[in-house]
C-alpha cells in the first residue's frame, strides 16, 4: 500500500514540476538570466551543450519516465548535474528508502543498520553514527524537468515525433523558475566567470 501511496504522490510532484517550468505566456519570450548563464556555462561549457546533452537524453529515454536539471546539494560547488527517474521515480534523496529484499518503507536511516549489519567490525564501526541518506541517495535541487511519458507528446507529434516535442518544450522553459530555485555561486551572480 505504501508504495502505490509513494507512486502516486511521486508523480503527482513530477508532473506538477513539469507543468510549473512551462512558460505558458505566449506573449513572453523566456530565456535564462546572465547569471544562470554563467552557472550553466560553468557545469556544461554552453546552453546549447546543455540543451544538447539534456534533449538526447531524454529522447534517448526508452520508457516513461522524466528528465531533470538538478543542483546537487550535499557540495560546496554545488555543480547541475542531468538525471533521470523511470516511471514514478523520485529525484528527492528522501524517497529513495526503498530497496528490496527489505520493504524500506518500514525503516528508516536509524533502524536500517539493523537489517545490514554491514561495517559493524572494525574502526568504522568505532566512529559516531552520523545521519543516513537513503540508499543511493544524493541531496538534489530539483530545478527543470520534462516529461517522457508517451502520452504527453505521443498524440500531438505522432510515433517518430519525440524530438519535435522535447524541442518544443525546451524553447517554453520558464528559465525563471529554475533560476529561482537554483544556488548561484556568488561569481557567477557578479558575473565573473572568466573562460
Amino acid at each position: 500500500m505504501r508504495a502505490y501511496l509513494f507512486n502516486l504522490a511521486s508523480m503527482a510532484f513530477n508532473n506538477h514540476f513539469f507543468f510549473k517550468g512551462i512558460n505558458s505566456d505566449p506573449n513572453v519570450t523566456s530565456s535564462p538570466s546572465s547569471d544562470l548563464v554563467a552557472e550553466i556555462n560553468r557545469h556544461f561549457t554552453s546552453l546549447s551543450t546543455l540543451r544538447a546533452t539534456f534533449l538526447a537524453t531524454a529522447e534517448a529515454m526508452f520508457g516513461p519516465g522524466f528528465v531533470w536539471l538538478v543542483q546537487l546539494d550535499d557540495t560546496n560547488a554545488r555543480p547541475f548535474r542531468i538525471l533521470t527517474t523511470y516511471l514514478a521515480g523520485s529525484p528527492l534523496s528522501a524517497a529513495h528508502y526503498r530497496q528490496q529484499s527489505q520493504d524500506l518503507n518500514t525503516h528508516n536511516p536509524d533502524s536500517y543498520p539493523a537489517v545490514n549489519p554491514v561495517g559493524a567490525f572494525g574502526a568504522a564501526a568505532k566512529q559516531p553514527p552520523k545521519p543516513a541518506k537513503p540508499l543511493g541517495g544524493i541531496d538534489v535541487i530539483p530545478l527543470l524537468c520534462v516529461n517522457t511519458w508517451e502520452h504527453a507528446w505521443l498524440h500531438d507529434y505522432g510515433v517518430g515525433g519525440k524530438r519535435r516535442y522535447l524541442a518544443a518544450w525546451w524553447d517554453k522553459i520558464n528559465w525563471d523558475l529554475v533560476r529561482d530555485g537554483a544556488k548561484l555561486s556568488p561569481r557567477s551572480q557578479r558575473g565573473e566567470f572568466r573562460y
